[in-house]
């Protein structure tokens, strides 16, 4: 049996909607992908062809996150039947405060 997560892919792939989706079912899954401390730290921006921009909540976790990019990079390329293929990390833009 083929997983949702691919159907909706194929359903959302092309239309204008489908970076915001793929953000909004990462931001869903964020805990369980990256594990409950870089999520805590870190969450998905942005998508765009291929590439998830990762917004840096706490920037003293930088060096962390760029240590673990290539494992959560294939992480996240899993989970997405291969629909993100890079990360970048982007840093908390001034006067944003957490959601």
């Amino acid at each position: 049996m083929e997983p949702v997560s691919s159907v909706l892919y194929t359903v959302f792939r092309g239309t204008p909607r489908h970076a915001e989706w793929m953000v909004a079912c990462l931001e869903g899954a964020w805990p369980s992908l990256v594990g409950r401390p870089l999520s805590g730290v870190c969450r998905p921006w942005s998508f765009d062809r291929g590439d998830l921009k990762i917004e840096i909540l706490d920037e003293a976790w930088r060096p962390a996150l760029e240590g673990v990019r290539d494992q959560l990079c294939s992480r996240i390329r899993d989970a997405t039947d291969g629909e993100v293929r890079r990360i970048s990390l982007r840093r908390r833009a001034p006067g944003t405060g957490a959601q």
